[in-house]
């Protein structure tokens, strides 16, 4: 039997040098954490569905497959378990966007305290890692995801 890879979709919604983030809330994983918008990719559909799919549900945007700046697939290794359970490897797509039709806003309430623009060179803390490291090394191809899930640029760049 084949081994499946779980897979999400991340969105870099961009202005400038500034990126759309979200607060995340009622999650088991990284509630209060900063991150971009984000989704499943749920069974039959590929990365572009669900990057469509997750922008209208989400942030009640329309984003088009011809307006995409460049994508990129890294694979997220995780070595930690919730509730007891081992999280499984994520094949996670990030789009960069900055053309979408309507205005970014809160549609899952209970998924989202706060949707902001922030600068993409001074994320707010806490950020989760995978995302922080990606965001400031986009050639990251893989990502070895550990139980501190706070992204810590002045302690990254002081191991370098």
């Amino acid at each position: 039997m084949k081994a499946m890879f779980k897979s999400a979709v991340h969105m870099l919604i961009m202005d400038g040098d500034r990126v759309l983030i979200q607060k995340r809330k009622g999650s088991k994983l990284y509630p209060g954490y900063y991150a971009l918008p984000a989704g499943h990719i749920e069974e039959g559909e590929n990365q572009y569905e669900a990057l469509v799919r997750e922008a209208k549900e989400e942030l009640g945007i329309t984003i088009e497959i011809d307006k995409i700046i460049n994508s990129y697939v890294v694979l997220r290794r995780n070595y930690f378990k919730i509730d007891g359970k081992q999280l499984e490897p994520y094949i996670d797509y990030y789009f960069e966007i900055n053309e979408y039709t309507g205005t970014p806003k809160i549609l899952e309430k209970d998924k989202c305290d706060e949707l902001i623009w922030t600068d993409i060179n001074n994320l707010p803390e806490p950020f989760i890692n995978y995302e922080g490291d990606f965001l400031e090394d986009r050639s990251i191809t893989t990502y070895d995801c550990r139980t501190d899930g706070a992204y810590k640029k002045k302690f990254k760049n002081a191991i370098k």
